[in-house]
């Protein structure tokens, strides 16, 4: 098997061990099937043969194995927890001021700010589009490597969430900043997460955590990239805390993820 199959294998068996030792809820039986078969698929591609198509296709499913683990998380979703998203919001006021940034978003140019949207709307393709960098640029060998990291960073955040169960800044708050902003892309991405997303609050945020372990494994086989993927993963971040898709903690402990399991991942 491959790194990243083992990741996603060990993410499922997680669910699976979770549903069964938390008190009953209401998808509790749905969320041990589906982690089971999860758990099994992952075991799969490990069996292909040894083929050029097999190759590809395994370097590509890491990605539905991804977007299985995030959408599996949402149903260890019970009910929100208020000590924690009181502490996060301090958080938030303690660095980012009293109206936890709005006074930069109401400052910076319009431009700037549907940047900034564009970023975060961006994550989704951000992180396959760093594996198609790699294929174009000859580095499919690499595949693996790549998908350990995203999977480590993005499957690791979502394995908070049983334990960690907090609403976004943006349905908490009312009347924040840039909701007072005329944007075109803040309604492509109300829509996008409301359509698109399990609705719920990851810590550490999945959409930081993704986008720098996609910058730091595409800039590890072509250095010259670093900046721009580096600069993307910035923007990402920004966007997710200003644009109160999550708490500042949330974005600081997804980066911290990704750099200590790119550390390990380095002495191994």
């Amino acid at each position: 098997m491959r790194v990243s199959e083992w990741v996603a294998f060990v993410y499922f068996v997680y669910l699976l061990a979770v549903a069964s030792v938390k008190a009953p809820w209401p998808r509790r039986r749905a969320a041990m099937l589906a982690s089971s078969a999860a758990s099994v698929a992952a075991l799969i591609p490990s069996a292909f043969p040894d083929t050029e198509v097999a190759r590809f296709v395994r370097d590509w499913l890491p990605a539905v194995f991804l977007t299985i683990g995030y959408w599996l998380s949402g149903w260890y979703f019970v009910a929100p927890m208020p000590r924690f998203e009181t502490l996060f919001q301090a958080w938030d006021r303690r660095v980012l001021g009293r109206d936890s940034g709005a006074w930069l978003i109401l400052s910076l140019p319009r431009a700037a700010v549907e940047v900034l949207e564009l970023a975060y709307v961006g994550c989704f393709i951000f992180v396959p589009g760093g594996m198609l960098v790699l294929y174009v640029t000859g580095h499919a060998a690499a595949a693996d490597r790549f998908w350990t990291l995203v999977l480590a960073g993005e499957l690791g955040s979502f394995a908070f969430l049983p334990w960690i169960q907090t609403r976004p800044p943006r349905v908490l708050e009312t009347g924040i900043a840039i909701e007072r902003r005329p944007l075109l892309l803040r309604h492509v991405n109300r829509f996008m997460v409301k359509n698109t997303s399990i609705g719920y609050n990851t810590f550490p945020s999945g959409h930081v955590a993704g986008s720098f372990a996609t910058a730091i494994a595409v800039s590890e086989v072509v250095p010259a990239l670093a900046p721009w993927m580096f600069a993307i993963a910035a923007a990402i971040t920004a966007a997710s805390v200003l644009g109160r898709y999550h708490y500042f903690v949330d974005a600081a402990a997804g980066a911290a993820l990704t750099l200590a399991a790119w550390a390990v991942m380095s002495i191994a």
